[in-house]
């Protein structure tokens, strides 16, 4: 076994399953017919390997296997999620359908990783392969945002509480509610017109700007636009950086 190749690399293409065990090992051996079973029901969702940790000692300590069994989940190069002991099949194909990522997400991941600038119309193909895939209704809608919110907000319509998503969606239905206004003052225009060319540069500190003067301008729509924004880029992107402690000023002080 190529453990960098059977695993790691594989796993970009597919789940692996770590299996590490032990021929001492007596929960071992009740495991070992479960998930080999489980394994051949869903080969086409993931795959099967088996480590001995008597002979891969450096595995097991590279993945700290204080006890055995110990069930990993391997997914892009690392460990996605893992159990321990020797679970009833009821159980682990629970935890099998928690944690496997979906069809449309392994396809989501592997055209980002073949093409660095996906175009529109190849996330629109791999949504129509895969209707029910939050994560590619919920990347295609951040492309789609500044210029077509209607439409983005459309396709977050399947994304319901308890999806991994949920939080983020309604960051962008709020950003979406904001350029969709009907008849927006001046500094609301001026502010959708940046937003529309995806000029974030100018439109994060004019949204702070006209904040500050009243923070419940377009009756609060602007305040919610401008933290989905920041929600949308993430705390380490630059513009959070700068600007998300000005927001909080204006917004609280």
């Amino acid at each position: 076994m190529d453990f960098q190749q059977d695993v790691i690399e594989r796993s970009f293409n597919i789940p692996v399953v770590v299996d590490f065990w032990a021929p001492w090992c007596g929960p071992c051996r009740v495991l070992t017919p479960v998930i080999e079973q489980l394994a051949e029901e869903q080969a086409d969702r993931w795959v099967l390997v088996k480590i001995n940790t008597e002979e891969h000692e450096d595995l097991a300590r590279q993945f700290n296997i204080m006890s055995i069994p110990n069930v990993k989940m391997f997914y892009r190069g690392e460990v996605y999620h893992e159990f321990l002991g020797a679970l009833p099949k009821a159980q682990i194909q629970e935890w099998l359908r928690k944690v496997l990522p979906s069809p449309g997400m392994i396809a989501l991941d592997q055209l980002l990783k073949d093409n660095d600038n996906p175009q529109i119309k190849d996330l629109e193909a791999l949504l129509e392969k895969y209707p029910e895939s939050n994560e590619i209704s919920f990347v295609l809608s951040q492309i789609l945002l500044w210029e077509h919110p209607a439409h983005a907000t459309e396709l977050l319509s399947n994304i319901k509480m308890g999806s991994p998503f949920y939080d983020k969606a309604n960051h962008i239905r709020d950003i979406a509610a904001f350029l969709l206004m009907e008849s927006p003052d001046a500094d609301s225009k001026t502010i959708i017109d940046y937003l529309q060319k995806s000029n974030l540069s100018d439109a994060v500190p004019e949204m702070i700007r006209v904040l500050t003067a009243n923070k419940n301008h377009a009756d609060g729509k602007l305040g919610k636009a401008v933290i989905g924004i920041f929600n949308v880029l993430g705390n380490n992107h630059p513009l959070s950086k700068e600007y998300r402690k000005k927001l909080d000023m204006a917004l609280w002080n």
